[in-house]
């Protein structure tokens, strides 16, 4: 899976038009088709800004890339898992911490 399909996916998920990511983003609607379509490559800003508003972390985008060549099935589909369940316990950990106040003193 490429970059493009792998934005398409995550923003197909989330439930949001390609006008309203573009929108939200500052980009045009016709920047959003070429993205997904590949005839384009984000910069970084871009990719942090579109993680921030799909909620997904910026590697998920290319975590797909990486397993593609190797197809996602038994070891590798196992591994994949793996990685998806520690990134979401980091993120449950971060979110964590930030809601809760340090205590003074400590």
């Amino acid at each position: 899976m490429t970059l493009g399909q792998s934005i398409k996916l995550m923003r197909s998920s989330a439930g949001v038009r390609q006008h309203q990511l573009a929108e939200r983003l500052g980009v045009s609607t016709n920047y959003i088709s070429l993205l997904e379509s590949g005839r384009r490559e984000p910069s970084l800003s871009l990719l942090r800004k579109l993680g921030k508003e799909l909620d997904v972390p910026v590697g998920v985008l290319f975590l797909w890339q990486e397993f593609d060549n190797k197809g996602v099935s038994g070891a590798n589909l196992e591994r994949f898992r793996d990685v998806l369940v520690r990134l979401e316990a980091m993120r449950l950990v971060a979110s964590k911490s930030i809601a809760r106040p340090a205590k003074k003193g400590a």
